[in-house]
């Protein structure tokens, strides 16, 4: 069992080169190899996006607040 305190993550900002605009990033927890498993909250200021990008194994996004878009490659977004 692992246990993190909320005053123990730190945020960061999310970098230019796979963000446009503000956005924050708090890692929640990630698992050794070889397990591929992570969690982070991702806070998009109005406008902010991510560059286009892939996720070969899947991905779950569980939105909390707002609305965002999302699309599968050559599908509608």
């Amino acid at each position: 069992m692992e246990i993190t305190r909320k005053a123990e993550r730190e945020t960061v900002e999310g970098p230019e080169e796979y963000f446009t605009g503000t956005a924050r990033i708090t890692a929640n927890f990630s698992r050794p190899d070889p397990s591929r498993v992570t969690g982070a909250i991702v806070e998009f200021e109005p406008g902010a996006r991510t560059a286009w990008h892939s996720h070969p194994f899947g991905q779950t996004l569980v939105v909390t607040e707002g609305v965002g878009w999302t699309q599968v490659e050559n599908g509608p977004k």
